[in-house]
């Protein structure tokens, strides 16, 4: 059973940190989900953690290196067994689910050979209204309450 341990933005930055550090060349990925959402957070300074911990995080890559560290970091993996969640890389149809525009409205940020894009706060609570599960509903209520969207 996969453990539900992710909830704390710095979790977010170390992860990203450590992946960027291991990389050998440039790479790049795309942070949706509430992983994108605890990245926000941190920006922010939030300390509150997220309701209804998550078990994953979900990257789109084009690059085979980030891709490998996600296959060696999903269920079951040392890597979760480590940190309490798992990497789940995701199709990259899922950007589909994202409302239109939401290139022009993106975070990029570098870790190490890591580029990180991360769609704003508002086009990541998007796909989580729309399936509208009782944790999609709790992230959503908690970006607002800590600030990261206006209105739901």
């Amino acid at each position: 059973m996969p453990k539900r341990e992710l909830e704390r933005p710095e979790q977010i930055i170390e992860w990203l940190q450590d992946w960027g550090g291991k990389l050998e060349s440039p790479a790049e990925m795309i942070l949706i989900g509430s992983g994108g959402l605890l990245w926000h957070a941190f920006q922010k300074g939030v300390e509150l953690p997220l309701p209804e911990k998550s078990m994953d995080v979900d990257p789109v890559t084009f690059d085979d290196a980030v891709a490998e560290l996600a296959y060696d970091s999903i269920i079951g993996s040392e890597f979760e067994l480590a940190n309490g969640w798992h990497v789940n890389l995701m199709p990259d149809m899922v950007l589909r689910e994202l409302p239109e525009g939401w290139r022009d409205r993106i975070s990029g940020v570098d870790y190490g050979n890591l580029h990180v894009i991360i769609p704003s706060p508002r086009d990541l609570i998007f796909p989580k209204l729309k399936r509208n599960e009782p944790r999609d509903r709790a992230h959503a209520d908690w970006a607002k309450e800590v600030g990261l969207i206006e209105e739901l």
